[in-house]
């Protein structure tokens, strides 16, 4: 089967290629994926610059197409504000572009990653008789930016819709589409990028995210200051990247107790995500909104074997189960993140207990066995239907 898969944006910074965000790495296995199985699969992305490039996971030997990118970005594209804007008549050329590599190529099904604007461009281009199926897998159950009456007509147009979680499935059947549950894997292993099983005695409490207040990183302050000096053998450590809307305050944190410590990337010498990883024997995500559904931090230390503490937010009561894979706590509040902290500190043969089971039962539910087969199976319904 000839499969074009489109995904807006695949570069990262340089420096930046094995710290890539989940909306990355979906596309980049699917194509890997279809490719193994046999597919010719060409892969349609955005033009970039020098100074970004493909991620490291990203598999060589694809046959790669280029568009305009419509979308107005700022310079950096990690630690920098987002912008929120779109050039139409680079719209309009970068649709025309993605159809003439579609029609050239004899390709036979066009399969869309994004939000919710990648996934209407999908329904435009279906509008705009492109000739074949169009296939879209929503990456986020956030449907702030639909679009109204336009937007959920151009949803509709697509051929199929497909999303991981139940979370933004059920967002966008509220709107009128119909949703095909396919759940993925992860791509980065972290107990392999350490070397080891573990990497050394279970002993750190870990925040890794952009230390702002949507992923928490105040909350993640204050549990740290009330518990820090209750737990004086366990060391608490934020793991962060650059951030414009960093909250303040972490360093003095720091500076108050010597048991907190703070980990900016790109991490000192010896220091690695991994490493800290493999040596924790809990994970906070208190998460107030979702860039992304599933939440691929929380996915990737639940397959570390690490427990997680998270919130009710969108789809992460979907991937930790209270009790037995971590603990799940109302967004934006300190108090029920410190007590639920406090309690698992205070057990810890449970606590890696609950690890053991966290890896064990991430990889039963979310694993990348079955999903060739399912899209293939998307495929193959959407070709004949058109036929």
């Amino acid at each position: 089967m000839r499969i074009g898969v489109y995904a807006s944006m695949l570069a990262s910074e340089r420096g930046h290629e094995h710290n890539v965000s989940g909306h990355i790495q979906v596309p980049a296995q699917t194509v890997r994926l279809l490719h193994e199985a046999g597919h010719e699969v060409h892969l349609i992305t955005n033009e970039f610059g020098p100074q970004h490039t493909f991620p490291a996971r990203m598999p060589g030997g694809m046959r790669t197409h280029f568009v305009i990118d419509a979308r107005v970005r700022p310079e950096k594209l990690r630690g920098a504000q987002s912008t929120d804007g779109v050039r139409p008549l680079a719209l309009l050329k970068q649709a025309a572009q993605i159809r003439h590599v579609v029609r050239s190529n004899r390709i036979e099904v066009l399969h869309v990653f994004g939000f919710v604007r990648t996934v209407q461009l999908g329904g435009a281009l279906r509008v705009l008789r492109l000739g074949v199926p169009v296939v879209a897998t929503i990456l986020s159950g956030d449907v702030a930016r639909h679009g109204g009456r336009p937007g959920r007509w151009l949803l509709r147009r697509l051929d199929a819709l497909l999303s991981a979680t139940e979370y933004a499935a059920q967002q966008y059947e509220r709107l009128g589409a119909r949703v095909t549950r396919v759940r993925h894997g992860i791509v980065r292993d972290l107990r392999r990028e350490s070397g080891a099983a573990d990497a050394g005695e279970r002993c750190r409490v870990l925040f890794w995210r952009d230390a702002n207040e949507m992923n928490g990183g105040d909350l993640c302050l204050a549990a740290f200051e009330a518990l820090a000096p209750r737990f004086p053998d366990v060391s608490f450590d934020l793991a962060i990247r650059p951030a414009w809307n960093e909250v303040a305050g972490i360093d003095d944190l720091a500076r108050r107790h010597p048991n907190v410590h703070v980990h900016r990337f790109p991490y000192e010498a010896g220091m690695s995500l991994a490493r800290v990883m493999n040596e924790s024997l809990l994970v906070i995500l208190p998460f107030r909104r979702l860039s992304i559904d599933p939440q691929f931090a929380i996915a990737e230390s639940l397959a570390a074997g690490v427990p997680v503490i998270t919130t009710t937010v969108q789809s992460n009561p979907e991937l930790v189960e209270p009790g037995v894979s971590g603990d799940v706590i109302p967004p934006g509040e300190a108090q029920p993140l410190i007590d639920a902290m406090a309690a698992l500190l205070a057990d810890r043969p449970r606590l890696l207990a609950m690890g053991r089971t966290a890896a064990e039962r991430f990889a039963q539910r979310w694993n990348w066995s079955g999903y060739v087969a399912s899209l293939e199976g998307v495929y193959r319904s959407t070709i004949d239907a058109r036929r």
